[in-house]
């Protein structure tokens, strides 16, 4: 008997779809509060207490979201949070809500639910622009990856390094910036469309919203992928020119100075999403 309930046991794991074991995750996200305000006062506090402030941007329906507050009960990673950073969830409804919030710090549009937002409440400088959306993965991420990256942060990470104490890097970052702009503003637009649309009886929505709305994922989802990599593409193809510069040296300070001085040409490969929509 106990054998034969042991494989029940297995046979439902393996029957039961994934996001149904997250039902006991906590549901952090509340629409009803004024992001902005909640923003406010969060920046405030991290100022008076020498913390980070950690938004977390993500909503109830979405299992991700609800995953890295599952994460956050951990009580190691509880303990860090508890004394590096001020947590608040900001609820972004389908993607579509607290777009102040986003452009606040410099993002048109998230691509993940949820994302996450690590800010110097001094200058409130987004210190994990790169990695912002590394989490909207995060229910089938483990604790430990949470821990570490948090911790990372607590103690120092997004403080300039020589590579990126270059003008050239800087540069580059400010074409990406410039990108991401142009392609979020866009894709902020098809959010709020999207979500009107859902809102609505499906007599009342137009003929091809299964169709768009799949359209506005995948632009998303390649955002997701094509900003992790045009972050990387930067900081290596900075890094590789020092360390030529130098050759068999060190890369000092002086190195980056000589880079910039020479101003090297390097490109990024930007690819624009394509929509007869938007």
């Amino acid at each position: 008997m106990p054998r034969l309930l042991a494989a029940l046991g297995f046979f439902l794991l393996l029957i039961v779809p994934a996001h149904a074991l997250d039902d006991e995750h906590p549901r952090p996200f509340d629409e009803n509060y004024d992001a902005m305000a909640i923003v406010d006062e969060a920046l405030l506090e991290g100022l008076a207490e020498q913390k980070r402030v950690l938004l977390v941007l993500g909503a109830n329906w979405c299992h991700d979201s609800r995953g890295l507050a599952h994460h956050f009960q951990d009580e190691e990673l509880a303990a860090t949070l508890e004394e590096h950073y001020v947590l608040r969830f900001i609820d972004v409804g389908w993607r579509d809500q607290n777009h102040a919030v986003m452009m606040r710090f410099g993002v048109a549009a998230i691509y993940a639910t949820p994302t996450v937002f690590i800010v110097d409440p001094a200058d409130e400088r987004l210190l994990n622009r790169d990695s912002r959306n590394d989490w909207g993965s995060a229910a089938s991420r483990t604790t430990e990856e949470a821990r570490e990256y948090f911790a990372d942060f607590a103690v120092g990470e997004g403080d300039m390094d020589l590579v990126e104490s270059s003008l050239v890097y800087q540069s580059l970052l400010i074409e990406i910036e410039v990108f991401e702009a142009e392609q979020g503003e866009r894709l902020a637009e098809a959010y709020v469309d999207i979500g009107r649309w859902r809102a609505m009886e499906d007599d009342e929505r137009p003929a091809d919203f299964m169709e768009l709305a799949g359209e506005v994922d995948t632009w998303r989802s390649r955002m997701r992928r094509q900003s992790r990599r045009l972050y990387r593409e930067a900081y290596r193809a900075v890094e590789d020119a020092l360390t030529d510069m130098a050759g068999e040296a060190e890369v000092t300070a002086a190195t980056v100075a000589l880079l910039d001085q020479s101003d090297p040409d390097i490109s990024l490969r930007f690819q624009a999403f394509q929509s007869e929509r938007w």
